[in-house]
């Protein structure tokens, strides 16, 4: 789940301290820190796994964990919720409690490590992780959500195209809320991985071309996934492009528009056809051409779903394989294990990748 190569840079993302630039003065940081003082030793800790770094650092390497990680990371968490909730102490606080009953509720630290063989679980706790990933499988196949590419402000694009298939009847609501959740954090593990903990929002594209009503979820689904995505993930959205939203859609968007803010409707673009969604891309992902053409197409949902469900939980799929500069030395067998360990994202032993 955790390369060691990687130790070093997510010591170097918990020794981040959190950020209060756009404060003139103390009273931001003395309101979070007096927030955080509202939690006891263990709802501090599950604040503070939030970020993806402590929680991988502190399962895997705990007696490494810098002095301030906790505080740092927990703090970081309390931050966004306080600037999320236009900076009200009283919202701040009880948007966090509610934030933690929902991810006590979806148990997300299941999600995060249920694709991996770690042996980390009890029995009780194995089966609801071989439950997540039977859900997480089904419901990819259905509507291959990715984590993938960086846009030209350094913030990790979140692909989502539309549902070929309704959900499993059979898993009702559940796996698609799990399967939602699950990008989500990924989504943060690899921001927070890639910049270093020094970008915080992501960019999220929905692809509606070929969408059809059918396949959606219950509207009931949808409202859940609202409310969890809107107290779990605070400040978390930079750009959300709507690319070939429907009618229904953008007749929503055009009544309830007047009464949005304007740092609501400035990260909201719904271009519609094909010049205006290739004018879009362009802008967000500027001159890298391979990341645009993907997006245009569509194919940068095209990866094998149990490969990207294996792959380290905090890396950009690549399923390109690009070759090592393995001597002859190295025998037959010894060479597929490179290959295997490339297309899973490993470092190659000549560190080249």
């Amino acid at each position: 789940m955790m390369m060691i190569q990687h130790l070093e840079t997510f010591f170097q993302i918990l020794e981040e301290p959190p950020r209060f630039e756009d404060s003139p003065t103390t009273d931001d940081k003395d309101s979070c820190e007096r927030l955080l003082k509202e939690f006891n030793e263990i709802e501090t800790e599950e604040i503070a796994n939030i970020s993806y770094a402590y929680w991988i650092v502190n399962l895997k390497a705990k007696e490494r964990l810098p002095a301030d990680a906790q505080f740092n990371s927990a703090l970081k968490e309390i931050r966004r919720h306080y600037v999320g909730e236009s900076k009200n102490y009283k919202n701040t606080l009880k948007a966090i409690r509610e934030a933690l009953q929902y991810r006590r509720k979806y148990r997300i630290d299941i999600i995060r490590s249920c694709c991996y063989d770690d042996n980390i679980y009890n029995d009780e706790d194995a089966a609801l992780a071989e439950k997540y990933r039977s859900f997480l499988s089904d419901e990819l196949e259905r509507q291959t959500m990715v984590v993938r590419g960086v846009d030209a402000d350094n913030r990790i694009i979140v692909y989502k195209p539309p549902r070929t298939s309704p959900s499993n009847a059979a898993y009702g609501a559940e796996a698609f809320i799990l399967t939602q959740i699950y990008t989500a954090e990924r989504a943060m593990a690899t921001n927070e991985f890639t910049s270093k903990a020094k970008e915080e929002k992501v960019t999220v594209v929905f692809n509606f071309r070929d969408y059809s009503r059918k396949n959606s979820p219950p509207t009931s689904s949808m409202m859940t996934l609202g409310k969890v995505m809107q107290r779990c993930y605070p400040e978390r959205l930079g750009i959300l492009i709507i690319s070939d939203p429907p009618f229904w859609m953008r007749a929503v968007f055009n009544v309830v528009w007047p009464i949005l803010s304007t740092a609501t409707t400035e990260k909201i673009r719904m271009p519609l056809g094909q010049k205006a969604v290739n004018e879009e891309f362009s802008k967000v992902v500027e001159d890298n051409k391979k990341l645009k053409d993907l997006l245009l197409s569509g194919d940068i949902s095209s990866v094998d779903v149990a490969d990207y469900m294996e792959q380290p939980f905090y890396s950009q799929y690549e399923y390109t394989f690009k070759k090592c500069n393995i001597t002859r030395s190295y025998s037959h067998s010894h060479s597929t294990y490179i290959y295997i360990m490339c297309i899973r994202g490993f470092q190659c032993p000549d560190g080249k990748m």
